[in-house]
């Protein structure tokens, strides 16, 4: 027994209580008995069974009298085995810690001497009662193993050894519970074997870690080969003393039509298994679409999966690549074999997206059962592919990569890769303008200075009057600082000559002193100088490649 204090509890509370119903029986009191048949087939007469449990049913209030059946409720109550001890007996569960305490000691008594014709507490008997309650008492996480029925397999070998522990066994060659045998519900005929699925459970894990082994074994199945299998309603923890734990599984029910194994079938399982047991576990995109490829195999049908199959393609296929090809296209590039060029496997992928589309609309199109089978048979064949490491991590990129090959191979129009375009030639820009501060102004030496004309004609007045239409009127005595008009700077002399732009410099009066400066103070307000900061500096050009 593994709580020491329930274990003394019930050796003292036992022996009290042997001796109290004796003395009731040697007082008078008798107990009663049935009349029952005799072994004999021909034999006339009956025989008289003691009903010595009854007797202490009837005596509970005489057991919760004495000394030590206050300390073994208590330690009852601390072990917390009450619950389960009733349950497994099909006894009602009091709500009360308490009461479901004194109604286990009482059933303990009741077994212990059920059958006796008297009292006398035999120690090998109570040794086997403290050994079945501690075994019914017991939780699965304390077992060594859980074991599961597999609903739907047949195979032709007798035991199968994957990897993390897990076996696959025919029922009849180990232990196993009587409602881990049954047939109903199991996918096969009454005379046909059973089979279970064994995990060994860390004490660490308990039955959370071993459920999960099995759920990922039936995963390992349905993506080796089609067909209905999965686990079974309970799985059984044994606890001793043939006393097993019953812990539910969860798993949703089988599609029927069973999953059969050959021989050489059951050696690529296990082959299978162990590769995919030596990869990482798959991560992102692939791991959901396993997920609901498994949910579309535990539907009715492939037909009623086919949405969630479709649903796995296009999780691992949809999305941006160097082609931008379609699912039908990226799917057909993937699933084509020897069998099926890819054209055709792209129709067929079309196919089975038009009879979605169909369904969604109350139609169902002729041979809707052949195209719902081939894809759930193509989404197997990548994801099986995929989750061994044959396709590399990014399958949207593998898909393009082999459309791209497969294109330039066979000269497929529809398959484009956008080249990259020929880069203009960067523009020059001139260099930017450097505005003289007032530090740069020339010298006064620099500008030709002369006073304005006493007396001008009327000719010359006219003029002077439309080139003071840009500038104020100066007063008679202001200064005025007057330049070459540019035009001058075309030599007259030499037709053809075009305007240079800087002008040369020449000699004479129209050397580089008698030019006027923009900052000079009589024009400095016609060229006003911003504020800002401006950088001119040569701009950047991003030229970016477009991918159809």
């Amino acid at each position: 027994m593994r709580d020491f204090l329930l274990n003394e509890a019930l050796k003292r509370l036992a022996t009290e209580t042997a001796t109290r119903l004796s003395s009731l029986v040697a007082g008078g009191e008798e107990i009663p008995f049935d009349v029952g048949a005799s072994d004999g087939e021909e034999s006339a007469f009956y025989s008289y069974v003691p009903m010595t449990g009854r007797y202490v049913e009837d005596h509970a209030d005489e057991l919760r009298s004495l000394p030590n059946f206050a300390p073994a409720r208590e330690a009852a109550v601390e072990a917390g085995v009450a619950a389960a001890y009733l349950e497994d007996r099909g006894e009602q569960v009091a709500a009360d810690p308490g009461e479901r305490a004194e109604r286990m000691l009482t059933i303990f008594f009741v077994d212990l001497w059920e059958g006796s014709t008297g009292f006398a507490l035999d120690r090998a008997r109570l040794e086997g009662a403290l050994a079945s309650l501690d075994a019914e008492a017991r939780e699965a996480d304390d077992a060594d193993v859980l074991i599961v029925p597999i609903v739907g397999l047949r195979m032709s070998v007798a035991r199968l050894q994957l990897p993390h522990g897990v076996r696959v066994v025919r029922a009849d060659s180990i232990e196993a519970p009587v409602d881990a045998m049954r047939s109903e519900g199991m996918g096969r005929a009454a005379w046909e074997p059973q089979f279970l699925a064994v995990a060994e459970q860390d004490p660490d894990g308990g039955t959370d870690d071993a459920l999960n082994q099995l759920r990922e074994l039936i995963s390992v199945m349905r993506l080796f080969k089609g067909g209905g299998v999965g686990l079974g309603p309970y799985a059984f923890a044994p606890t001793g003393a043939d006393n097993w734990r019953r812990v539910a599984t969860g798993a949703p029910a089988t599609r029927p039509g069973g999953y059969r194994l050959s021989e050489s079938e059951a050696a690529e399982l296990t082959e299978f298994a162990s590769a995919l047991e030596s990869r990482p576990d798959p991560d992102g995109a692939l791991t959901w679409a396993v997920g609901r490829f498994e949910m579309g195999c535990e539907r009715e049908s492939a037909l009623e999966g086919l949405s969630d199959h479709l649903l796995a393609l296009r999780a691992v296929l949809e999305g941006h690549g160097p082609v931008g090809a379609s699912l039908p296209m990226r799917a057909a590039a993937l699933i084509c074999d020897e069998s099926m060029d890819r054209i055709e496997a792209r129709e067929r992928v079309e196919d089975t997206l038009e009879l979605e589309r169909a369904m969604m609309n109350g139609r169902l199109l002729v041979g809707a059962a052949e195209r719902a089978g081939w894809a759930e048979e193509g989404a197997r064949r990548l994801l099986r592919q995929a989750a061994l490491g044959e396709l590399g991590n990014d399958l949207i990129g593998t898909a393009d990569e082999t459309l791209i090959a497969n294109g330039l191979a066979e000269g497929d129009a529809e398959i484009a890769v956008a080249e990259p375009t020929d880069f203009p030639e960067p523009l020059e820009v001139p260099e930017p303008l450097v505005v003289p501060e007032p530090d740069d102004v020339p010298e006064p030496a620099q500008i030709r200075i002369e006073h304005m004309p006493p007396e001008l004609d009327s000719t010359e007045e006219d003029e002077m009057q439309e080139t003071r239409i840009m500038e104020p009127v100066p007063a008679e005595d202001e200064i005025k600082i007057t330049a070459t008009p540019w035009l001058d700077e075309v030599s007259e002399g030499r037709p053809g000559d075009s305007l240079e732009w800087p002008a040369p410099v020449v000699s004479g009066d129209r050397d580089l002193q008698h030019r006027e400066r923009i900052d000079t103070p009589r024009v400095r307000h016609l060229f006003p100088v911003p504020d800002a900061d401006w950088d001119l500096s040569h701009p950047e050009f991003e030229y970016s490649r477009r991918t159809p």
